[in-house]
C-alpha cells in the first residue's frame, strides 16, 4: 500500500511543478504580446486625472489568454489544497472526489464568468440583480466558492488533517521533553 501512496504523493509534486512551468510560460509569452490600443484606458472627458476603460471589445485578442491563466491558478489552488492534506499514509478514503468536484466546479464557475463576460463585450445590455451579468457570476458564485473547500476543511480536520494518531503523538513529543535539556539549565 506504501508504493500506491509514494506514487500518489509523486503524481501530485510533478503536477504541481507542471502548472509552475506552464504558469511561468504563459505569464512569458505575454510579456511578448504587443499592447493593444487603450488597453490602459483613454482620458475621461471630465476629469483629467481620471481614465477611463472603453468597451471591452480591447480584451477580444487577449481574453483566452486570461481564461487560460485563470484555470491555471485554479488548478494550482486546488492541487496545492491537495498537496497540504496529503498524509504520509496517502489520501484518506473520500477525500479525492471532494477535491476533484471542487477543482471541476471551480473551473466550471470561472469559465461561466468568462463566456458571460464574452457575451457581455458583444451585447451589455443584459442585467442580473442591476449588476453586469459577468459581474454578478463573480460577486454572487465565484468568491464565494472558495467556502466550499473551507468546509470540507473544517468538517474533515480531525479526520484528514490532524487525527487521533496525530493528537497523541503530539501529546507524546510534548510530555517527554517538559524537562528542559541539561545544557539549557
Amino acid at each position: 500500500m506504501g508504493n500506491v501512496e509514494s506514487k500518489v504523493s509523486s503524481l501530485l509534486t510533478w503536477i504541481l511543478f507542471g502548472l509552475l512551468i506552464l504558469l511561468c510560460l504563459l505569464v512569458g509569452s505575454v510579456l511578448f504580446l504587443e499592447e493593444p490600443p487603450e488597453s490602459q484606458g483613454y482620458r475621461h472627458w471630465e476629469k483629467e486625472t481620471m481614465r477611463q476603460g472603453g468597451t471591452g471589445e480591447r480584451h477580444s485578442k487577449i481574453l483566452w489568454l486570461g481564461a487560460a491563466l485563470g484555470i491555471l491558478q485554479l488548478l494550482f489552488f486546488v492541487s496545492c489544497l491537495a498537496f497540504g492534506v496529503l498524509r504520509q499514509r496517502g489520501f484518506p478514503q473520500g477525500q479525492w472526489w471532494s477535491f476533484l468536484v471542487g477543482g471541476f466546479l471551480y473551473v466550471s464557475v470561472f469559465l461561466l464568468m468568462i463566456f458571460t463576460y464574452w457575451d457581455y463585450v458583444n451585447d451589455p445590455s443584459e442585467l442580473f440583480l442591476s449588476l453586469p451579468v459577468p459581474t454578478a457570476v463573480m460577486l454572487l458564485v465565484l468568491w464565494p466558492f472558495p467556502l466550499y473547500f473551507v468546509l470540507f476543511y473544517s468538517l474533515r480536520f480531525d479526520d484528514w488533517v490532524f487525527g487521533k494518531k496525530d493528537l497523541a503523538l503530539f501529546q507524546k513529543l510534548v510530555s517527554s521533553h517538559r524537562k528542559p535539556p541539561a545544557e539549557n539549565r
